[in-house]
């Protein structure tokens, strides 16, 4: 197993570290490749609540990578949210339009299904554009998880699929243990090329805000999840999905080559432990989870212009003459996506 590079970089001139990091270790002809930037686009957040990519990231990364001649789109697969349905309104209260010089763009739209009998998760969709681009530069944002202790690069990777289906895997494995086994499968279905974790401003579990002003980049997830989670002053065993990762061979901490100072982040806080904390929070999650997915399409039938959009989109093909068949309905919300009316609402379904 070759080793593998971390590059901690200050953020004094941004661009420049960024710039450092593609000549490390990234390809070094990028003109005309179809690079898809990923950040982290959880929910509709201001850059100062430290809960999305920063802005700030996404312009220098996207301005390198057109100064070197590529094709670059920048998007992300956000859960639904009733203020903001659709991915380009999240992406404009998030500041990622303007950040991406225009280049953003709605990946919910069309997805592809992806089978892996081995795995736990035999059959899942993936945004089209993930499968198609030539190069993946994920873009995390370094913060601590309920359920998963930190969300960082392989728990970032998740939003390669439509954002209405993430609850339904969540209610298929809401353990811990096969949550993040299942996260992991996901990440090797098409790994990033290149990871560059934004730890400029951060937010720990207590919500005390830190300003380390750095990046930590490389081309292995699980080797920068390994880095990040000794910032934070854990055994980086206690995120299951780094531990998996090493179980299963994906990486070997002891080949990680560290560039830059790796300090830990002092008074970081991390989701508090206690006796049977994994089994309260895989317990609240399964509520919330089967709460959520009582949310399904529904089509204003005065509003439809009867397109067949939706019904061309639909993965299962559960939508059919403005009706959907919700014994086939994955809600992935394809369709509310991509219909050019917004006569599709998502609403809970009283049975």
């Amino acid at each position: 197993m070759r080793k593998h590079k971390i590059l901690i970089m200050e953020d004094g001139d941004l661009g420049a570290s960024i710039a450092g990091v593609f000549k490390a270790i990234g390809p070094q002809n990028l003109k005309d490749k179809r690079v898809l930037v990923k950040p982290n686009m959880l929910r509709p957040a201001r850059p100062d609540e430290c809960v999305v990519t920063d802005p700030e990231i996404i312009a220098k990364t996207v301005s390198f990578l057109v100064a070197e001649g590529a094709d670059v789109v920048v998007g992300d697969n956000p859960m639904p949210d009733r203020k903001y349905p659709h991915e380009t309104e999240v992406a404009e209260c998030c500041g990622f339009i303007d950040a991406s010089q225009q280049r953003f763009r709605n990946i919910g739209k069309y997805s592809k299904r992806v089978k892996t009998p081995k795995n736990l998760l035999k059959e899942f969709y993936v945004s089209r554009e993930i499968l198609d681009c030539d190069l993946i530069v994920s873009l995390p944002k370094y913060k601590t998880h309920e359920l998963t202790t930190m969300t960082l690069s392989v728990k970032n990777h998740f939003g390669i699929i439509p954002g209405g289906f993430k609850p339904y895997v969540h209610s298929l494995f809401p353990g811990i243990e096969d949550f993040s086994r299942v996260l992991v499968e996901i990440y090797q279905i098409r790994p990033p090329d290149i990871i560059i974790m934004d730890c400029l401003r951060i937010v720990d579990a207590k919500g005390t805000k830190f300003n380390p002003g750095k990046i930590i980049a490389g081309d292995n997830g699980h080797a920068v999840d390994y880095a990040c989670a000794l910032m934070a002053g854990i055994n980086p065993l206690r995120i299951p999905t780094v531990r998996i990762a090493l179980d299963e061979g994906l990486f070997d901490p002891a080949k990680i080559e560290y560039i830059g100072r790796l300090e830990k982040i002092r008074g970081f806080s991390l989701p508090f432990a206690f006796p049977f904390r994994n089994s309260v929070v895989e317990f609240v999650s399964r509520i919330l989870y089967r709460i959520w997915l009582g949310r399904v399409p529904i089509i204003d039938s005065r509003v439809c212009t009867r397109c067949s959009s939706c019904e061309n989109v639909c993965p299962p093909r559960a939508v059919k003459r403005q009706q959907v068949d919700y014994g086939k309905c994955i809600k992935c919300y394809c369709c509310l996506e991509v219909c050019p009316v917004q006569a599709i609402k998502i609403k809970f379904k009283i049975t």
